[in-house]
């Protein structure tokens, strides 16, 4: 992805046209106003973007040095930047040989994939599919937990359970919600295979059968991996590798199955993986900070958010971006950056709604904006569609213009790969560069990422996990407040009622 950040005051509309769409790729276009604040160090007042670039590049380095003694570390939570060249050194021809396994397990038609997990094992798989353009209907994402969404999705499938293949991913094997859906529909092939007259445990084999589980690689105590080793019924090598967030998981195995059992060819997973090491090998080097879009974008956000533009609005142009884009979109900067100064949205979609919210007086002084497109040159409307809105919102706004290449009727596979990289690197140097320039934390800045963990997600989840055993073990005067808890929280995977 090439970016140019430029002083907006020195281009005529006619330019930002030209710097916004000669390059296929993506570029950033910089409109900044004045109203400073005082949370980071800053230079001198009115200094453009790329002066203020410039000022703090020594700081930059300093963070991508950190950044590269850690990336290696498992228990750092950055192994995503080496991921794609993991997969390209011969497990993704696996990952492509166990695709085709499931799918060859049908009866009188092809059957659907149903990919069943939450979260970043949801939407990465999901926003890779749609970015390629060629989801033909035949994978769909189920993530909940009522009984009459369960009903309605196999009644809007068309094709009955027993024609439905499954991917069930959860590291752990215990996030509830997958496993609710797991035993649930494991259940309603049992129930099916045994109206069929199969003995239970024949029902059993054969609905174990429409099953692949991506899960941690190790079988610890309890965990899923555990439970279905030595089960040849499963498909089953598949990883969630260690060191890899969910929401930065793009390209680990549930993602690489989805695009297999969808048809993609292996030749353009190849491409898109091998571009985004390329992404990697590129921002992980100190000495090329004048082209790491990663690092600028992350600079831009302090930047913008020391005008006064505290608010990121991710806009969306184009269907490629949808089902899953919007949501990993949240999901990548809200569960890492831990704040809610974010807005993501599907263009034209939103529209109306945003620039009536966006623009209202009291509002427009707060949002910088991204816009990402595909290649305006697709046809003239959607250059001068996107144009116009963009001048729009450049004339109050500071603002960034990504524009991804396009190959055919799809997105190029190379900046599919470029595009996402970039947007896991942003993120954590986004992080880091707040950190680095804030007077009060910039000794602390190095101490860890908390980018890449997660502090509060077990706040809700402990309350699934009082046992009953639990309460007897426990001392009288805690007795109460655990059964009034168990009573009120006490779930369990699978059931009907």
């Amino acid at each position: 992805m090439f970016v140019e950040l430029l002083g907006a005051a020195m281009l005529m509309n006619a330019d930002l046209d030209r710097l916004a769409y000669e390059n296929p790729h993506a570029h950033s276009v910089e409109i900044v106003k004045s109203n400073y604040s005082d949370e980071y160090s800053l230079s001198t007042k009115g200094d453009s973007f790329a002066k203020f670039y410039s000022n703090h590049k020594e700081t930059m380095k300093k963070v991508l040095e950190d950044f590269n003694s850690r990336k290696n570390k498992t228990e750092q939570y950055l192994k995503w930047t080496t991921l794609p060249q993991e997969q390209l050194n011969g497990h993704l021809a696996e990952i492509y040989s166990q695709a085709n396994t499931l799918k060859s397990r049908k009866d009188k038609i092809d059957r659907p994939l149903v990919v069943l997990g939450i979260g970043g094992s949801k939407h990465t798989a999901e926003f890779l599919l749609n970015m390629t353009g060629q989801n033909n209907g035949n994978v769909y994402f189920y993530s909940d937990i009522d009984p009459l969404s369960f009903n309605n999705f196999i009644n809007n499938t068309k094709v009955g359970v027993q024609n439905l293949n499954f991917l069930v991913v959860t590291k752990s094997g215990t996030t509830f919600e997958t496993q609710d859906a797991f035993k649930r529909f494991e259940q309603e092939l049992i129930d099916y295979y045994t109206a069929q007259g199969l003995r239970p445990k024949d029902a059993r084999d054969a609905a174990q059968k429409h099953f692949a589980i991506c899960t941690d690689k190790f079988a610890k105590e309890n965990n899923l991996r555990m439970q279905i080793r030595n089960n040849p019924n499963y498909i089953q090598n598949l990883y969630i590798h260690d060191g890899v967030g969910g929401r930065y998981s793009m390209f680990d195995d549930a993602g690489l199955f989805v695009l297999a059992y969808a048809g993609i060819p292996q030749s353009y997973t190849a491409r898109i993986l091998s571009s985004a090491q390329k992404t990697s090998d590129k921002y992980t080097n100190p000495d090329n900070l004048d082209n790491n879009s990663a690092m600028k974008n992350a600079m831009f956000n302090v930047y913008a958010r020391n005008k006064g533009y505290n608010i990121l609005y991710q806009q969306y142009f184009g269907r490629f971006f949808e089902q899953g884009g919007e949501n990993w979109a949240k999901q990548l900067y809200l569960e890492s950056l831990k704040d809610f100064d974010f807005v993501a949205s599907k263009a034209p979609d939103s529209m109306h709604y945003a620039t009536e919210g966006l623009y209202d007086h009291e509002n427009r002084k707060k949002y910088y904006i991204v816009m990402t497109t595909i290649d305006p040159d697709v046809s003239t409307n959607y250059k001068h569609y996107t144009t116009a809105i963009k001048d729009t919102y450049a004339s109050e706004n500071p603002m960034i213009i990504e524009s991804l290449a396009v190959e055919g009727n799809t997105i190029k596979p190379e900046a599919i790969g470029e595009y996402i990289q970039t947007k896991h690197f942003e993120t954590v140097f986004m992080g880091c560069a707040r950190r680095a320039l804030n007077k009060k934390l910039r000794n602390a800045v190095y101490l860890q990422y908390p980018e890449v963990v997660q502090f509060n997600v077990e706040t809700y989840k402990k309350k699934f996990k009082i046992k009953k055993e639990d309460i007897y073990d426990a001392k009288d005067v805690n007795k109460a407040k655990l059964k009034s808890d168990y009573e009120k929280y006490n779930v369990v995977p699978g059931r009907k009622d």
